[in-house]
């Protein structure tokens, strides 16, 4: 099996990463692919499918020229990708309007409908994910119904980004079964679309994919995808997962109650059991894993590196200059910088819910604020505040999760914030956990898809056995010292909810 690859890609909300393996796990060579996302309107998100696909050619190609990888080595595609997004497509599988991704808020008035019209508590025992949220599937394909019928009059299938590639690679669509749990349309336990809710929307089965399970192999590249990405016909796709159940699978984390921790745009702690589990006020519950005999339980923010993101973008114009000259990255500045501020930031606080939030609360009226600001503080002062505010909400997510019954020691760390030093040693020290970083921290969703297609040839019996295959790095332990100044703080960071939910609520209407 020697000269044997996996070329695996993560379809991002802001990239893909195109990662290829060889049949051992070892990264042999990667590349990545930026992309935008549109905001037409306030509370809108966007994106024009085609460039999550112009992406994966392109970065296709460039890695198989980087590694000199033979194109016929490459035995499988495998993908995950972001989840909760609603796109219409006709019957040759083109969009009819761009796609309403899993951050956009725009379906408010068609959630209410559906608070009002199914019993939630209901559709839980049933096995379903109920729509909840105006970010979820079902509020946006409403939408698209009440706000644009000649696109909902003219969609032959609503589908998540993963569909949409895998059409592009096969000419078929399918799903897999956790990117179908979270439209709202899916039973986790029959593994069927439930005919009750799309009964309740007028929508009719054969307007979603195939559901299917991860590690099926869905089919080959259809003879003019080969082409354009330089990989030949017999390449086999594999269905793959969303992005949570991947980066489940590539952090190592695979055995029952064995939690990680992803810092990516958005963020989330997760671990596999085998019993569903529900905690609906804090927005945590059990989806479906790629691991068809498991289940994943989940909380998920909505806005974690994106927080740090945004400073570095829109306040860390010197620290980009300062990188560039110093051939480093500008999140490696802001690591010195907030390295350089005690725990606690002299008591400057901040709220990461820059996108409203999910878990630990379901509230989209929630933004970000820094709070105790003073001219004491500086540049250093707000990267610290940023990093320890989605500490804290972690904190509470964490605290939502052992509240459930799992005695959590130690997580997992994966996603881009893994790489800051810095950032895991506040991780730990917040969340009084022993943290261990995966290698290669942010290929971990592309290691999970890639580690998923092992198991769906036949490579390796199961996934216990293949999380042997991801590598550990630097633990990272509390100090005691700093867990003290901390569990002040993460009480005054929860009053801070308390008080400002209510304004914002006003405000943001």
């Amino acid at each position: 099996m020697a000269g044997q690859y996996i070329l695996a890609h993560d379809v991002g909300t802001e990239a893909n990463k195109a990662v290829l393996f060889d049949i051992e796990g070892n990264i042999i060579g990667s590349d990545s692919e930026v992309y935008g996302v549109n905001y037409p309107k306030p509370g809108w998100a966007e994106q024009d499918p085609e460039v999550w696909w112009k992406a994966i050619v392109n970065s296709t190609r460039k890695i198989m020229r980087k590694t000199g990888v033979s194109p016929t080595d490459v035995i499988a595609l495998s993908f995950d990708a972001m989840m909760i997004t609603a796109l219409p497509v006709d019957h040759e599988g083109k969009a009819l309007r761009p796609a309403i991704i899993w951050v956009d808020a725009r379906a408010g008035e068609q959630a209410g409908w559906c608070l009002e019209k199914f019993d939630l508590m209901k559709l839980l025992d049933m096995g379903m994910i109920p729509p909840a949220s105006e970010k979820d599937v079902i509020p946006k394909i409403l939408w698209i119904k009440e706000k644009e019928p000649q696109i909902f009059n003219h969609t032959h299938k609503f589908i998540d980004v993963k569909d949409y590639v895998i059409y592009k690679c096969t000419g078929e669509f399918y799903t897999d079964w956790s990117c179908a749990l979270l439209t709202g349309l899916f039973n986790g336990k029959t593994k069927k679309w439930e005919k009750e809710v799309m009964d309740a929307i007028e929508l009719s089965e054969d307007m979603l994919s195939k559901p299917v399970k991860s590690t099926d192999v869905v089919g080959n590249l259809t003879a003019s995808t080969a082409h354009e990405l330089g990989l030949p016909k017999q390449t086999k796709v594999i269905c793959g997962a969303g992005d949570a159940p991947a980066v489940a699978i590539g952090s190592g984390a695979i055995k029952d109650g064995h939690p990680h921790l992803y810092t990516g745009s958005s963020g989330w702690i997760a671990l596999h059991t085998t019993e569903p589990k529900f905690d609906v006020e804090e927005g945590i519950g059990t989806i479906c894993s790629a691991d068809e005999n498991k289940l994943l339980l989940i909380g998920q923010m909505e806005s974690t590196g994106a927080c740090l993101k945004w400073f570095r973008d829109e306040l860390g114009g010197q620290e980009k200059e300062q990188a560039r000259r110093r051939n480093k990255s500008a999140y490696q500045i802001l690591d010195e910088l907030a390295g350089g501020v005690n725990s606690g930031a002299s008591k400057l606080m901040f709220m990461p819910w820059m996108l409203g939030e999910r878990c630990p609360v379901i509230n989209p009226s929630l933004r970000g604020a820094f709070i105790n600001l003073s001219f004491d503080h500086s540049k250093g002062h707000l990267i610290r505040a940023i990093m320890e505010g989605v500490a804290y909400n972690t904190r509470w997510v964490l605290d939502g999760i052992e509240g459930l019954g799992f005695k959590v020691e130690s997580l997992t760390a994966a996603g881009g914030g893994a790489l800051s030093d810095v950032w895991l040693q506040i991780f730990a020290d917040i969340l009084g956990k022993k943290i261990r970083q995966v290698q290669s921290p942010q290929e971990v969703g592309s290691r999970g898809a890639a580690l998923i297609a092992l198991v769906g040839l036949g490579m390796y019996k199961d996934f216990d056995s293949v999380g042997k295959l991801v590598p550990v790095g630097r633990e990272f332990a509390p100090v005691d010292e700093h867990t003290r100044v901390y569990q002040e703080l993460y009480k005054s960071f929860r009053q801070l909810y308390e008080q400002l939910a209510p304004i914002y609520g006003q405000l943001n209407i």
